[in-house]
């Protein structure tokens, strides 16, 4: 190569956009110059081609590089600051923890202990200061019908509530029978009254701190809440409510309260939770100060604002309502049912003007309850405590003032009084009539009736005795010979079956012999086709006995006596019969389902007669399916069994049972027919010499008591143990004695009279009645014309009443006894039940400790006390922490430090691609 190609070669390499002239068309260019030139322009031409690439290239790789970085710039900030805003907003929320911490004490503060009675006033107190019948008024349940009237009639206007339970309530020397504060004594004297929402209340304060837990070492109280003395109140329960709180708290007992019934131990068992609140606007809670009060909290605001809103509205408040130095001042009862209770009963208005926020920091004591029934030994060591002759004195007083002043039991005692008067009145003039009169006219005319009344009886007894044998010989006859045909060997020993059956199938498969397998499977096919030959044989016996009772078909046709057999067919009871399939829910559930049980029968057969072939087949045994088999086989037995002996009490048997009720019932009035004959004359003297005795002795005694008992109604200073102890007295006993026994020969030989005579008559409307009425013989008479006894019994019982009008209406004794004697003995029997249970009641014993007295227990369960304290969960500073650490996390050299390492590895990789493709 020459030189100068190779210097053109060098200036190439060195200056590739170097531009060079080209010769003109008249210069004569020789042919190694045209060669040069040729070169130079092919390298000039792929120089420039190349830079614009490298150029197109770099500027593209630019803009994606700055547009990528903008929007990770872009994405970064919008989740900065949506993790900015999103803390913000936590924090504008105000989040509270709730920290729970448990605290060990060696002693705790013992809770301030409220006991209110149930029952807000004492009867002989309220009866003594006359305000017994004001405060029944006021309580008994319509209230809100008291008016300016009844506080005039009771000149009570004035009277205040505050009265009426400090003056009338029970008090805390009578409700406080023991007390024991841990191991030291105490009593009426540890307590302070309190008036509350639910009246005079009692409020005890440990004079130290609790040391131990347990019942052993906290409040034991036993108390009598006196139900003896309870009478109408705001209350009606018995019993005393406890309240255990902070003790400078108001108690709320009536809302917050525990009820304690007598007659039982109780446990309170009590923990100590201490609750601090955080205020506005983390919490709910606000300190604010009150006026009745030193110390704030939720209760005792409640009851302040009560005050205010009835001190606003009406000028006063009410009874338990906190006041200073007297204002305001409590309502007299006219202020209270013309204001105040009004205001009551528009609640909302009292809520509206309550604004009561809750504690900052407040203490509750949890209790959990426990009873226990006071036992027998309990009782009687309750009465060794106690002075029981004290306690009878104060009990028979309370019961003569609560049974006087209590108007529902005076009412009641008055009531049974006029009873007893009013039937004395009848039976005295029952007694004082002339029976001797009614008697004489009654002999002429026995004989007569007597024979017509026999004649009719003895046909009534002859056509049930026909029933009573075509029943038993052409039904029952036919149950007894299918029972002993095919009934009874149905099911019979089917445990024994079942048995063998199963016996044969595991001798079926372990046995290896063919043949006698084969004859295993053959004598178990026969037991089963057996029992189900029989079972079909018994379905179609029963089926015709069940047909025979539904449609009174004759099964047999057994003669009666000289009646021809064409007559069994229409004296069949046939209503009877069919009656007798569906009387009751038994013979409705039973009469046809026999049928069904025979057909389970059949059914539980056929499964054995499958299985048997598929286990003689397969040569396997599932055991689980021949116990249902077997299974369902017993119980479709055990169901035919009973289903077959209601069938037979219900069904079967029950027309004989009722045929011979009528016999013998018709066979009594025959009885009492022929009796009257004999004994009517002495029977009627009889009764008119004791009735001439009991007019001239008892029935005067008699008078005179309840004459007594009259007056106590009228005159206050006679008591009821006075009129209780006439009544049981033994002269008031035997005479009560003789006029019962008198009465009851009324009633005997009356009833005697009754059946014979003048109850001849009823007598025999009631055998004409039963000859007339009964059914089942209708159809018997018709086919022998018996007209008579085909009568209406309206008409008959018209003229049997026409024939023995004068007898009825002039001696009758009957409808001169009636139920008087009964009603005369219930009323004094019921009067000497309640003069009883009355005595009874004034009698301290057992039953009225457990009425009247209960054991109560308070204590701690556990010398701990469960801190629960609200905490802000988020501040200022830990949202200053959380916005740095977003700032830090997005903007600082962490996270962006990566991208731009990305950044610099990924342009140094592009630039180094595209050297290597330089050519």
């Amino acid at each position: 190569m020459s030189s100068s190609k190779k210097s053109g070669e060098l200036r190439n390499n060195y200056y590739p956009c170097e531009v060079r002239v080209l010769p003109s068309e008249d210069e004569e260019i020789s042919t190694q110059h045209k060669s040069t030139w040729t070169h130079l322009w092919r390298d000039f031409v792929s120089s420039t081609t190349l830079h614009g690439i490298r150029f197109i290239f770099y500027h593209e790789t630019y803009i994606l590089r700055r547009l990528l970085w903008t929007l990770l710039m872009l994405f970064c900030i919008t989740l900065m600051s949506y993790q900015i805003i999103d803390r913000i907003l936590y924090l504008h929320s105000n989040p509270v923890n709730v920290n729970v911490k448990i605290n060990y004490n060696q002693s705790l503060t013992f809770p301030a202990v409220t006991i209110c009675n149930q029952n807000a006033f004492k009867a002989t107190t309220a009866a003594k200061r006359k305000w017994y019948r004001l405060i029944e008024t006021m309580y008994n349940g319509s209230s809100k019908f008291f008016s300016q009237k009844d506080l005039d009639r009771f000149h009570a206007s004035n009277l205040t509530f505050n009265q009426f339970f400090q003056q009338a309530s029970h008090r805390k020397e009578d409700l406080i029978v023991s007390c024991q504060w841990a191991d030291l004594p105490c009593g009426p004297q540890n307590f302070t009254e309190q008036l509350t929402d639910y009246g005079n209340c009692y409020r005890f304060v440990a004079p130290e701190n609790a040391r131990s837990t347990g019942a052993d070492n906290g409040l034991k109280l036993l108390l009598n809440v006196e139900q003896y003395e309870y009478m109408p109140g705001p209350n009606d329960a018995a019993g005393v409510k406890v309240l255990t709180h902070v003790q400078n708290d108001h108690p709320r007992v009536r809302e917050l309260g525990i009820a304690v019934p007598t007659g039982t131990q109780a446990f309170i068992g009590l923990q100590v939770i201490l609750v601090q609140n955080l205020e506005i606007p983390h919490g709910q809670c606000q300190y604010k100060s009150l006026k009745f009060f030193p110390n704030y909290s939720y209760d005792s605001c409640l009851v302040e604002c009560y005050t205010e809103v009835s001190s606003r509205h009406c000028g006063c408040r009410d009874y338990y309502m906190p006041s200073i130095n007297g204002f305001p001042p409590p309502c007299n009862l006219e202020q209270y049912f013309t204001c105040l209770k009004p205001l009551y009963d528009d609640f909302s208005l009292w809520l509206e003007s309550c604004n009561c926020p809750t504690d900052c920091d407040y203490t509750v004591y949890d209790p959990v309850m426990s009873y226990a029934t006071t036992s027998e030994y309990a009782g009687q060591r309750f009465m060794d405590k106690i002075n029981v002759t004290t306690l009878n004195s104060k009990l028979k007083r309370a019961r003569e003032i609560t049974h006087r002043m209590d108007a529902r039991k005076l009412e009641t005692f008055k009531e049974k009084v006029k009873q007893m008067e009013q039937t004395f009145i009848d039976v005295k003039q029952l007694i004082e009539e002339t029976i001797q009169k009614r008697i004489l006219n009654q002999i002429r005319n026995v004989t007569e009736h007597y024979t017509s009344a026999i004649r009719v009886t003895n046909r009534r007894i002859l056509l049930l005795r026909f029933q009573i044998y075509n029943v038993q010989k052409n039904f029952m006859r036919g149950r007894d010979a299918m029972e002993e045909r095919t009934l009874s060997h149905l099911c019979n020993s089917f445990h024994e079956f079942v048995f063998a059956y199963e016996t044969n199938l595991r001798n079926l498969i372990t046995e290896n012999d063919m043949a006698i397998r084969r004859t295993f499977y053959v004598s178990t096919i026969n037991m089963v086709d057996i029992r189900t030959e029989n079972a079909k044989r018994a379905l179609a016996n029963f089926t015709v006995l069940y047909d025979a009772y539904v449609t009174g078909t004759p099964i047999f046709r057994y003669k009666f006596q000289k009646f021809a057999r064409r007559y069994n067919n229409y004296v069949v009871p046939r209503p009877l019969l069919n009656e007798s399939t569906y009387h009751n829910a038994y013979a409705r559930g039973y009469s046809g389902k026999l049928g069904d049980d025979i057909l389970s029968i059949m059914e539980a057969l056929s499964n054995y007669r499958n299985l048997t072939w598929e286990v003689f087949t397969d040569a396997t045994l599932n055991i689980t399916k021949m116990n249902l088999v077997s299974g369902n086989f017993i119980d479709a037995c055990e169901r035919f069994y009973h289903t077959k002996s209601t069938l037979y009490y219900e069904t079967v048997d029950r027309p004989e049972r009722i045929l011979k009720k009528r016999l013998e019932h018709t066979e009594k009035q025959k009885a009492d027919l022929i009796r009257i004959k004999s004994s009517m004359l002495n029977t009627l003297h009889d009764l008119q010499n004791t009735s001439t005795a009991v007019r001239g002795d008892v029935l005067v005694r008699m008078e005179s008591i309840l004459q007594a008992t009259l007056a106590y109604f009228r005159y206050s200073n006679r008591s009821k143990i006075s009129v209780s102890n006439l009544f049981h007295s033994s002269e008031f006993m035997s005479d009560v004695s003789q006029l019962r026994q008198f009465l009851q020969e009324i009633a005997t030989r009356g009833a005697l009279l009754f059946d014979r005579w003048p109850s001849l008559a009823t007598k025999v409307i009631h055998i004409w009645r039963d000859i007339i009425n009964d059914r089942d013989l209708k159809e018997y008479y018709e086919f022998k014309n018996y007209t008579n006894f085909l009568r209406d019994v309206e008409d008959v019982r018209n003229k049997i009443e026409r024939s023995f009008r004068h007898v009825r209406a002039e001696d009758d004794l009957r409808f001169v006894v009636g139920n008087k004697d009964v009603l005369l003995f219930e009323a004094v029997e019921n009067l000497r039940t309640e003069l009883l249970k009355f005595q009874r009641s004034t009698i301290f014993d057992e039953n009225v400790l457990k009425d009247n007295f209960l054991e109560l227990n308070i204590f701690y369960r556990q010398l701990s006390y469960e801190e629960i304290t609200q905490q802000e969960a988020y501040d200022i500073f830990a949202l200053l922490c959380d916005i740095g650490g977003s700032l830090g996390l997005f903007i600082g050299a962490s996270v962006m430090t990566l991208f731009e390492l990305f950044d610099l590895f990924g342009t140094y990789i592009a630039d180094s691609k595209m050297r290597s493709k330089k050519p």
